[in-house]
């Protein structure tokens, strides 16, 4: 696992004494811990036998477990910081003993590691699955090799001296037994104030701006439409439409450290095409063990306004591990060419959890995969509805002429009956059949769409032969497809999406036997 803004090089040297010589190819050496990890792991060995020892007082225990129960910050953890104070106002602790001194000397280590303040922690795992405390402690020291699956657990034995326990500390050894990891806590600290901030609305952020500044909270605003999101069936993407993460995974619980690191710290980063970052969000936290299910979130990135944000964004990913604040630029390769770039803020120790960018034109049935995440995107309404809404239906219609009791209000009243008779239909009024002067009615949804489907429905035994399927474009009514030679009364017409507020039927020719009226029953429009 490669820290963030952290290349591991592995070189090899030839030896001159067999210089020419044929050899095996030495295996490849393997990366050392940053020198911060390494740091840290001395300062919490050093931190052990005073931890150990202070451990052995049965009101500190207690104390010590009643802290990681309250999971401070969502983790069962208890800063050391917060047990010494606590003791001591208890007066559960004689705050000038040698052992308690020493305690107190070795977290005041942690306080400048390379300009950076750590907080030494106590951390439990699976304390809130009903393990049994044990009545002598258990120890083990955080690796600093984040990878490690496994580490030495430590106790004190009767004469009060440390001693290694026989069982290696892994996955399976705390699932049943209560193990007292010394490790640092995880602070978050992006360079700014963590608050709950939601997206900004289109058109209100200057471009190369930083649009969010802090950390969205989990908010109510931020996951607005709640676990059971309605996506647009399609799977379309409609402009104006909102935009959600539905749910994300890790599919290697081991792809950010061992199980030594407590619960997993996942950040999100939304870029658009423009470089504003649109969204900074921080996940609820998730247990190592359970990151490779899905983890449902629906989270509200933006309302995507394709003039405003593009036709792409860039997500990065992030696990966050705490650290001093540092500045880099993400560059997030676009499918088909191109570039998502801007900078942003993490820590020295956070992950990188890869990026990848979103087209506005994929299909939300896609699973995203950047190396270590994986993510599912949602689009709700915009200007394309679900795509299985009738965007006529109560739309306001007109017609060039019309026969008397036949109103055009009836394309549009969302029924679909297909009998003949004014009742049902529109028709025109009588007058010279073409080429002088066609016959159209027309549907007004007041508002623009885009709709790349019609669907005509018209009189039984009166079909109409041949139509055009027209759009207004603002300045004049444009065709987007012709039928010609139908005799069905319930004619489905595609063509490429345009973004519209009228529709029109323009009638060519009636049926063989009429063909100087065109009727029609009803008129649906769809996004899809």
């Amino acid at each position: 696992m490669a820290l963030l803004g952290v290349a591991l090089v592995a070189t090899t040297v030839a030896s001159p004494a067999h210089a020419g010589e044929e050899r095996a190819a030495a295996p490849a050496a393997v990366p050392s811990p940053p020198q911060v990890e390494v740091q840290i792991h001395s300062r919490l060995q050093n931190l052990l036998t005073p931890a150990l020892s202070a451990a052995a007082d049965t009101q500190v225990r207690a104390l010590v477990r009643n802290i990681v129960a309250r999971q401070f910050d969502g983790d069962t953890n208890a800063l050391w910081s917060t047990v010494i104070q606590e003791a001591e106002e208890s007066y559960i602790v004689d705050p000038y003993a040698s052992d308690w001194l020493a305690l107190k000397d070795a977290v005041a280590q942690f306080h400048n590691i390379d300009g950076y303040r750590f907080d030494p922690q106590v951390y439990i795992p699976n304390f809130d699955e009903g393990i049994v405390p044990a009545s002598t402690v258990t120890m083990a020291v955080a690796p600093a090799d984040q990878n490690a699956t496994s580490t030495t657990g430590y106790r004190l034995d009767q004469s009060g001296n440390v001693e290694t326990i026989s069982s290696p500390i892994d996955e399976t050894y705390v699932e049943t037994n209560e193990v007292w990891v010394l490790s640092v806590n995880e602070r978050i600290d992006t360079g700014e104030a963590a608050h709950i901030a939601d997206s900004p609305a289109p058109g209100k952020v200057k471009k190369g701006s930083q649009a969010v500044k802090g950390i969205d909270a989990g908010d109510a605003d931020a996951t607005k439409i709640g676990p059971m999101s309605v996506c647009n069936p399609t799977g379309l993407r409609n402009n104006q439409g909102e935009e959600y993460l539905q749910r994300w995974r890790v599919p290697n619980k081991n792809s950010f450290g061992g199980l030594f690191e407590g619960k997993r710290e996942m950040r999100l980063v939304v870029v658009t095409s423009t470089g504003v970052v649109i969204k900074n969000y921080l996940f609820p936290k998730v247990k190592r063990k359970h990151i490779d299910q899905w983890q449902n979130s629906n989270v509200f990135i933006t309302t995507w306004d394709r003039a405003v944000w593009g036709e792409a964004m860039g997500y990065q990913w992030y696990e966050l591990d705490g650290g001093k604040t540092t500045s880099s630029t993400i560059s997030v390769p676009i499918q088909g060419g191109g570039t998502i770039s801007t900078t942003v803020t993490s820590q020295e120790r956070d992950d990188d959890g890869g990026s990848t960018a979103v087209l506005f034109s994929e299909s939300t049935y896609r699973e995203y995969d950047t190396g270590p995440v994986r993510f599912n995107m949602c689009s709700q309404g915009g200007d394309g509805g679900t795509g299985n809404d009738n965007f006529a239906c109560g739309a306001i219609a007109s017609a060039s002429s019309t026969f008397s009791g036949y109103s055009p209000s009836r394309t549009t009243d969302c029924n679909r009956d297909t009998r003949l008779g004014g009742s049902y239909s529109w028709a025109n009024a009588l007058g010279t059949w073409p080429p002088s002067n066609p016959e159209w009615v027309q549907a007004d949804f007041g508002v623009n769409r885009t709709i790349r489907r019609v669907v005509v429905y018209t009189s039984a035994g009166y079909p109409i032969r041949d139509f055009d399927v027209q759009v207004w474009n603002g300045v004049t009514y444009v065709t987007v497809a012709s039928v010609t030679g139908n005799t069905q009364l319930a004619v489905t017409v595609n063509f490429t999406a345009r973004t519209t507020r009228i529709v029109r039927i323009l009638g060519r020719s009636g049926p063989n036997h009429q063909q100087t009226y065109v009727r029609v029953n009803e008129l649906e429009a769809y996004a899809i």
